[in-house]
């Protein structure tokens, strides 16, 4: 059986509906897939039309993903450069294809050799497609020819999208270079095609749908062939006809949709696409080329159309535009509004500048379209309809979470408002005035669309009309009475002030005010309102409650009924946004009156199980479950210890790599094991029962280091004896594991910091054993010998070493020894005392120097006199530290109670790690030393051991220097 014939079975057998068949074919491809000619037969076999379609199906598909892999020239096993030039020469051979699908996966096939080849590999791409495509087109009349036409113009499209997405420079050159021609040539087929259309006799609908389908594919090429093959396209006369052409082509596109007969609705919709195409031409142009756009000649034309079109000006017995047109409309608006390249500065503004601001001030956007602009943006587009009270009523979880998505891009409504917050930012000054005037007029307005749309414009321009509106004095008058109007169609109004008063609060509601706020909003959130002013209330509630003035002590007469309402509103809500919405509001709340929670914390904590059993399979719900279940933790503090039964199954759930869910919520759970750590009074069965899945984390590498040294570290402080029973011996393998060369410089520091409070928390006689036959000793002491790592690296090295020889310099001299033989350098203590004195000067935190002059020391109480001829350099460091330290009788400084690492703890937070922490580092030996004093009895003891005062005076200290020996003394009293 030949190759090919062989092929051909396995995608028959891939194109069938049996999975095991299906499976086995699929594996066996992937063994061929980089085999040579591979690719070539299966082009073979999909350009042969007797063989069947599902076949040609998978062998197309297969070709195409053998493109993405392999067609790059440094890919592994390449297709070669012999094969890759056969596939090429067939590729435009097949485009008569009948099938539609088949033909767009050979025009996408197409198009992505394209962009890997062309110009380079294949510069006669273009050149070829565009005489297929005029010589097709010069033989419509022939069916065959018109297919073709259709399949290369849509091939045209997709190359020219994906040259146009090359990134390079050169790339983008290169497809500059092409574009006058292609242009050309796609323009004349489009002109052609859309004259032809308009000459027809609309009752011809065979004719009309052939030249809309042509002109739709014509055009999809120019929109970007012209946006990102001119960049100076203002002064290109071909670009700039065709961009005065495309307007006068989309008014005859809106007149023409009028004679198209009723029953032909899909020529209506081939209609609407060349007019939203049009749109997009003009808006990719003005995103990519805002400057080029305005200055172009006829750009003011475009601006006035899609104006007139959004000031209803046309011909009143036309087509209302679609929505899509409109939204284009504005959106064309904002650009002129808002691009940042048409800002003049305040010195030497560009020329260029300076004509398009001229142009957009005189010929578009003047003083009479600006304030008519704002009239009908806030009469005509941002006001809610009754449709929109009709689904609020039916829906109103749904619509509200639709009112808050960002759809500007696609909606009317949500797009006219960004438009007006844009217009109102630019033109202030003239248009405050007309929004107070409009304020003052809904007093007595019985028009609620109108009010509610007004309201709407008020908080949207609220930071522009801050000192134009006296917020406070509407507040407490107008806003308060309307809030107590119980009609049910003065719900949209009760709304739209709850989410006025959310755009007004950090901006100017004073102080005195905030009491008035929150009654409003509380009393738009009993149980008795509607569901939709209710979760405004609430989103808008969080706000008013996030505000950097806020003060816990004014909400306080409010905690109870704020808990009490979004409690009701989380019963009645079903979907997962809004619960979690509701859950953010109660967060906040939560967070902002932290201890002043308490009384009602129980209340919050009832919604929470049920709540978590409902959200099994909703992962971001969970995890604001989490994040409220911290924030509950955090305020209760102490009193927090009667949740446990409650966090440690969610912890548990949160951070076992073995469930699912836990991708989702792993990073809010460690925040909830740290605060329930950090707040725990005493160790617990059901706390210390999480440490094994800590160390097992930690375990796993550097993915959750930062986050379990943290948390081991805490536990550490709050029990670390019952740590060690745990999982001690695991706990230093893991250290010992992640530990080494290679890694941060700050992730080293992270390691070495835990490994001090280690040694700090837990005393030789449980860790020394650990530390030796974990291999972590002695990966510390290469990596301090390697002297690979930065000074900072390794002086936090050299400070756990310190930590073990203040407390027992015989276990650490003796483990040095020991390693000193394993690494076959028997003098490793020696060596290291030597580096050891040689990093000195880089430590800088005055504890840490301390830290490590007290370790030397106890080295040196040794009869060792290898050791003991580094003696003359430790006289030198005595005095340095001695003279930096001020210490009291005990040895206790002021300049040693915080460290770098700690600040992350509040003082004004007092949990009860902070204080546990605070303890901990006044029992630290390096406070409760006198330096002056440990050196002195040091000396004492290298006397006793060296045979005497006078024996050490003369065998030793006469090696020092006299005179740093006479400034020592007096230091040492």
């Amino acid at each position: 059986m030949s190759a090919r014939d062989s092929l051909l079975t396995v995608l028959a057998e891939a194109a069938s509906q049996e999975p095991a068949r299906m499976q086995n074919a699929v594996t066996q491809l992937q063994q061929w897939e980089a085999t040579p000619q591979f690719n070539a037969t299966l082009q073979d076999i999909f350009y042969d039309k007797s063989i069947d379609t599902n076949i040609r199906w998978q062998a197309i598909i297969y070709l195409k993903n053998g493109i993405d892999k392999y067609w790059r020239k440094t890919a592994k096993n390449a297709i070669s450069q012999e094969e890759k030039a056969a596939i090429r020469s067939r590729l435009l051979t097949a485009l008569d294809e009948e099938q539609k699908p088949l033909a767009t996966q050979n025009a996408v096939l197409i198009s992505k050799i394209a962009r890997f080849d062309f110009p380079m590999e294949w510069p006669e791409l273009l050149s070829t497609l565009l005489e297929i495509v005029r010589s097709s087109t010069a033989n419509e009349s022939d069916p065959r020819a018109r297919l073709v036409q259709q399949r290369s113009l849509y091939t045209l499209h997709l190359i020219v999208k994906g040259l146009i997405s090359k990134t390079l420079a050169s790339g983008r050159k290169q497809f500059q270079q092409a574009a006058p021609d292609l242009f050309t040539n796609v323009v004349n087929i489009y002109v052609r095609y859309v004259d032809m259309l308009f000459a027809s006799n609309t009752t011809n609908i065979e004719s009309l749908s052939g030249c809309l389908e042509t002109s739709h594919m014509a055009l999809k090429c120019l929109r970007r062939v012209v946006v990102h093959g001119f960049p100076e396209f203002s002064t290109s006369e071909g670009p700039v006809a065709f961009f005065r052409l495309a307007l006068e082509h989309l008014q005859k596109f809106m007149a023409f949709k009028e004679s198209i007969p009723e029953q032909c609705s899909f020529l209506v919709t081939a209609v609407d696409s060349h007019i939203k195409l049009i749109g997009k031409f003009y808006l990719d142009l003005m995103d990519a080329h805002p400057r080029q756009f305005i200055l172009t000649p006829g750009a003011a034309d475009v601006l006035r159309f899609y104006w007139g079109l959004l000031a209803g000006n046309g011909n009143e017995h036309a087509a209302a535009p679609a929505q899509t047109t409109l939204i284009q409309g504005l959106q064309l608006v904002k650009k002129t509004l808002k691009d940042p390249q048409f800002i003049l500065t305040d010195k030497d503004p560009e020329p260029v500048v300076v004509r398009c601001r001229h142009i957009i001030e005189n010929e578009f956007m003047t003083p009479e379209t600006t304030s008519k602009l704002a009239e009908i943006l806030i009469t005509k587009y941002m006001r809610l309809t009754e449709d929109d009270l009709e689904e609020w009523d039916s829906n109103p979880e749904e619509w509200a979470l639709e009112e808050e998505a960002d759809s500007w891009k696609y909606q009317l409504r949500p797009c006219a408002e960004k438009v007006f917050m844009d217009l109102l930012s630019s033109h202030r000054a003239q248009l405050s005035p007309l929004l107070v005037q409009l304020a003052g007029s809904t007093a007595n307005m019985s028009d609620l669309f109108l009010k509610d749309s007004i309201y709407c414009a008020i908080g949207l321009g609220s930071h522009a009309l801050y000192d134009a509106i006296d917020f406070d004095s509407w507040l407490n008058g107008q806003l308060s009475q309307e809030v107590q109007n119980s009609d049910p169609s003065f719900r949209l109004i009760r709304r739209r002030i709850a989410w006025m008063i959310g755009k007004w609060v950090s901006v100017n509601v004073s102080k005195a005010a905030r009491p008035t706020v929150y009654t409003i909003m509380l009393h738009l959130l009993k149980p008795q309102e509607h569901l939709a002013v209710r979760l405004a209330t609430s989103q808008n509630l969080k706000t008013c409650i996030d505000d950097w003035d806020f003060e816990a002590a004014t909400f306080a007469p409010f905690l109870e009924q704020s808990v009490h309402g979004l409690k009701h509103l989380m019963g009645e809500v079903e979907e997962p946004e809004s619960r979690m919405k509701i859950l953010s509001c109660m967060s906040m709340i939560v967070e902002r009156m932290d201890e002043h929670i308490a009384p009602y914390s129980q209340q919050i904590i009832e919604i929470l199980p049920p709540l978590w059993h409902a959200a099994a399979d909703q992962n971001l719900l969970q995890s604001a479950i989490l994040v409220i279940m911290t924030k509950l933790i955090e305020s209760l503090k102490s009193h927090s210890m009667g949740l446990h039964h409650m966090v440690m199954p969610l912890i548990r759930l949160s951070v076992d790599p073995s469930q699912e869910a836990h991708v989702y919520l792993m990073e809010d759970g460690f925040e909830l094991w740290l605060a329930t750590l950090k707040t725990a009074g005493q160790s617990t069965d059901e706390l210390m029962s999480l440490v094994p899945a800590a160390v097992s984390l930690l375990s796993e590498g550097m993915d959750h280091m930062r986050n379990m040294l943290k948390i081991l570290q805490s536990y550490l402080m709050l029990d670390a004896e019952r740590t060690f029973q745990a999982a001690g011996p695991s706990l230093i393998n893991a250290v010992a594991g992640i530990m080494g060369e290679g890694l941060r410089s700050e992730a080293s520091v992270l390691i070495m910091q835990f490994m001090d409070m280690v040694a700090l928390t837990c005393p030789i006689r449980i860790t020394g054993e650990l530390y030796i036959s974990s291999g972590l000793l002695n990966k510390v002491l290469s990596i301090i010998m390697a002297k690979k790592e930065s000074n900072v690296v390794l002086t936090q090295y050299l400070c756990f070493l310190a930590r073990l020889a203040v407390e027992d310099s015989a276990y650490l001299s003796n483990a040095v020894s020991n390693a000193g033989q394993q690494f076959g350098q028997p003098g490793l203590l020696t060596m290291l005392i030597d580096l050891w004195m040689e990093k000195f000067d880089n430590v800088s935190h005055p504890k840490h120097r301390k830290l490590h002059a007290m370790g030397l020391t106890a080295m040196m109480r040794t009869a060792d006199a290898t050791v003991l001829e580094y003696l003359p350099r430790l006289v030198c460091i005595w005095g340095d530290v001695l003279n930096e330290v001020n210490e009291n009788g005990t040895g206790d400084s002021l300049v040693y109670w915080r460290e770098t690492q700690d600040d992350e703890d509040d003082a004004s937070e007092e949990t009860a790690e902070v204080i546990r922490r605070r303890d901990l580092l006044k029992r630290d030996p390096v406070h409760t030393t006198n330096l002056a004093h440990y050196v002195k009895a040091s000396i004492g003891e290298c006397e006793r051991l060296n045979g005497g005062s006078e024996a050490f005076q003369q065998q030793w200290l006469s090696k020092v220097d006299p005179l740093m020996l006479s400034t020592l003394t007096p230091l040492l009293g």
